[in-house]
């Protein structure tokens, strides 16, 4: 394990009750579920490439960057989008950190800002208590060019305040794992970010940043701190 930063502002009695996980390069080691549909259909240089790079630049919001995605897969059948995010894999440890979680008492949230038809399967397997993630719109059993846009690239924070009330604890008592962009504004409001196998602008605003190939290395990190 490559400890990158150290660990601030958290007291040793201090106790994390709930941990909000991200899903995208956190849980799984493929950061982005919209460019690997892109890439599984043939669609990512035509029109998954150009979109992100116009959002990146600033040219299109990024509720525009969803609609143009999911219009670049219209028609295409449930069953095949299904099967394309069902190749994508636990990072080592992901389970097992998660069920030890889960035999201590902690609450678990997956929240996302990719698509609800992988988080869900996630979330039912691993035993979460609760996910978000934006929608992908299907009409009679393919896709109908509509997203829901339920977490947009920086709105997660928006989520924390109704998953603290789900799991009955604070901010404070909430820890936060993710590797992107999108996770820093919640690593500010949470007790404890934790930035995993991010990039070092990432890694500057988490509490805490680890390099690991496992996740249960996560664990002496987090144990110290649990009910």
């Amino acid at each position: 394990m490559k400890q990158k930063s150290v660990m601030v502002g958290l007291a040793p009695e201090k106790r994390v009750r709930g941990v909000i996980f991200d899903l995208d390069g956190t849980l799984t080691p493929v950061r982005s579920v919209w460019q690997h549909i892109h890439e599984a259909l043939g669609t990512w240089e035509s029109h998954g490439s150009r979109s992100l790079a116009a959002f990146l630049a600033g040219e299109i919001t990024y509720e525009e960057f969803a609609r143009r995605d999911v219009g670049a897969w219209h028609g295409v059948p449930r069953e095949r989008i299904a099967a394309i995010v069902a190749e994508i894999p636990y990072r080592p440890g992901a389970k097992e950190l998660v069920g030890r979680l889960k035999e201590r008492g902690v609450r678990l949230a997956l929240l996302s800002s990719g698509l609800d038809i992988l988080v869900a399967r996630v979330a039912e397997e691993l035993g979460f208590d609760v996910w978000v993630a934006n929608g992908l719109g299907f009409t009679n059993g393919v896709v109908d060019g509509r997203v829901h846009i339920r977490v947009p690239w920086d709105g997660k924070p928006a989520h924390l305040d109704s998953i603290c009330r789900f799991f009955r604890t604070t901010p404070a008592e909430t820890a936060a794992i993710g590797d992107s962009h999108g996770d820093v504004p919640l690593f500010e409001r949470v007790g404890l970010g934790i930035a995993v196998n991010a990039e070092p602008a990432v890694c500057a605003c988490a509490h805490l940043s680890l390099d690991c190939s496992d996740l249960q290395e996560l664990w002496p990190v987090l144990s110290p701190h649990l009910p």
